[in-house]
């Protein structure tokens, strides 16, 4: 295997570490603009970044959340709710696991390397957040809800008026749909990301090394720590855990999964306490580090995209995996001119670099792979609990994806990159066809 400096490189280069400081910025708070669709079905989906900015909105660097407009009303814009314009709250009292010392810049720090859209989820087929380094409307799908000077990198939403949005120096809340947004508690450790399965029930990474975006999440390297909260991010405390935990889900109260650096999946049945060993993923080369991430599917289903790292002349190596009954695991699919080469029978994935995917239930996800070479990224459908695998068709132009969103095996959103823009590409087919819904210049650092 070659050195692990193409693929791993190009993970650092689109987003690499932040500082986030332990007291709120006096200046979180410069604009919110409310601009929500038709109510959708209450359900969950995966993330994904989208939306157009207009002339000299923000410079680059400024944080945001967008609402979603409904989709069926293409090129009519909707009217937009009462503008409502908030100082976020002064952080509650930590837990008491929790630090008043602001965390260093973690090593390998890249100021100002968030992309432009970096993270989105849809509730529902017509309405959803994103969040990226960049504040900007275009007035008819996507509106600004959220504009301020930090980078936001993550968004948890669990139904049309609560949610949670990972931001560069703050964890923000709001209980009415995004028209006014709360600064939350820190863990002793910065947080990563979070995943909360009701109002106050929680979970997230926080600290570790040089944590580096990977389509849609925040991963550390290494000396991450798991946090739950109970009362809906106000406080949290540290959980024990396994070595250098990297992403955590649940899909109850009780019910989660865990993955970490060193390529191991493990399951939770009562609620992070203990964690059991359920699969050792493949692995490239021994004591290397790799970037896991993990989406629930049920209380017994799981999705988990491998990234064990190495990495060849226009390939870096991936393995899917998925249970639909939490005991046995099928390898879904690997980049087949690595890894591929020692999993033999598994099926190609759609990329030769890990892509985007988005879980739509325990039985079916979407997977949009990043083929830089081919300037192209491909759609395969997993359905059967990855039983089944369907190629469709590809985002021409786009050589890297930042994340997805399906709200169903044919309906879907990525955010990718066409030349000088990051882009939101939207499909109603499955990924057969696809059409650029809106546009954003990319973040020069990003």
């Amino acid at each position: 295997m070659a050195n692990p400096t193409d693929g791993e490189s190009r993970l650092r280069r689109f987003a690499q570490a932040f500082r986030r400081e332990a007291n709120p910025r006096p200046d979180l708070a410069t604009s919110l603009m409310a601009g929500l669709g038709e109510r959708p079905r209450e359900s969950r989906f995966a993330m994904l970044p989208a939306v157009a900015m207009a002339a000299s909105v923000l410079v680059a660097g400024l944080g945001l959340a967008f609402g979603a407009m409904q989709l069926r009303s293409l090129g009519h814009p909707s009217p937009t709710p009462p503008v409502s314009v908030i100082t976020p709250t002064a952080s509650p009292s930590p837990s008491p696991t929790a630090s008043p010392s602001p965390s260093p810049t973690p090593a390998g720090a890249v100021p100002g390397a968030i992309p432009a859209l970096a993270s989105i989820q849809m509730v529902g087929p017509h309405l959803g957040w994103a969040v990226g380094s960049h504040a900007m409307t275009d007035g008819i799908h996507w509106t600004t809800q959220f504009a301020s000077t930090e980078d936001f990198v993550g968004v948890d939403f669990i139904s049309s008026t609560t949610g949670w949005v990972v931001g560069g120096q703050t964890l923000l809340g709001t209980t009415d749909g995004g028209r006014t947004w709360h600064q939350l508690g820190e863990a002793a450790e910065l947080i990563r990301s979070v995943h909360f399965v009701n109002a106050t029930q929680g979970w997230g990474i926080a600290g570790g090394n040089a944590p580096l975006i990977m389509h849609g999440v925040l991963i550390p390297i290494s000396g991450g720590t798991v946090v739950v909260s109970n009362d809906g991010g106000r406080s949290w405390t540290n959980l024990k855990s396994p070595r250098d935990p990297q992403s955590v889900c649940f899909s109850d109260a009780s019910h989660g999964w865990l993955a970490g650096a060193s390529g191991i999946v493990y399951r939770s049945q009562n609620g992070g306490q203990t964690w059991t060993q359920v699969l050792q993923m493949a692995r490239t080369e021994p004591g290397l580090n790799g970037w896991a991430r993990v989406e629930c599917a049920g209380p017994s289903g799981s999705w988990v995209q491998w990234a064990p790292g190495g990495a060849a002349a226009g390939h870096s190596p991936y393995v899917i995996y998925a249970t639909v009954n939490g005991q046995s695991w099928r390898t879904v699919m690997a980049e087949p001119g690595t890894i591929g080469n020692s999993l033999p029978g598994v099926p190609a994935g759609p990329g030769s670099y890990p892509g985007s995917f988005s879980v739509v239930d325990a039985g079916d996800a979407v997977f949009v792979g990043d083929t830089p070479p081919a300037n192209a990224a491909s759609t395969m459908i997993a359905i059967n609990g990855g039983a089944t695998l369907k190629s469709t068709g590809a985002i021409a132009g786009a050589p890297e994806t930042f994340d997805a969103a399906f709200v169903s095996t044919s309906v879907g959103w990525v955010l990718t990159v066409n030349g000088s823009d990051n882009v939101i590409a939207v499909t109603t087919d499955g990924g057969y066809h696809w059409s650029k819904q809106l546009a954003v210049p990319r973040n020069p650092a990003g």
